[in-house]
């Protein structure tokens, strides 16, 4: 009968704390005392802020994290659409269009 109870407890409590040995004489001190090992050892107190590394890491500690964040990052969005899609307007049509060369021709 004892088998029975001993395999009942060993399905509800892991299986490094729930060992034959351990289910015989004082078994809850010999647990308990695993478990407290097992609880000093984790860290105390607050996790540490990860160190953000490489320029996007940088800038999202700068600009996001913590007390810093700020809408900055909207402006440099918006300042990079406009640089871009310029860019791109000159490339593909403004600058055929130099010195109005075209259209002076046009209005002759």
């Amino acid at each position: 009968m004892s088998f029975i109870i001993k395999r009942q407890l060993s399905t509800l409590i892991p299986p490094k704390i729930a060992s034959a040995s351990n289910l015989g004489a004082a078994p809850g001190a010999k647990r308990l005392a695993s478990v407290v090992d097992f609880y000093k050892a984790l860290p105390r107190g607050p996790a540490p802020a990860p160190v953000r590394k490489g320029l996007l890491g940088k800038y999202t500690a700068k600009y996001f994290d913590g007390d810093n964040a700020s809408g900055v990052p909207l402006v440099h969005l918006i300042v990079a659409v406009f640089l871009i899609s310029y860019t791109l307007d000159y490339n593909l049509h403004l600058k055929h269009h130099k010195k109005g060369a075209e259209h002076e021709e046009a209005h002759h």
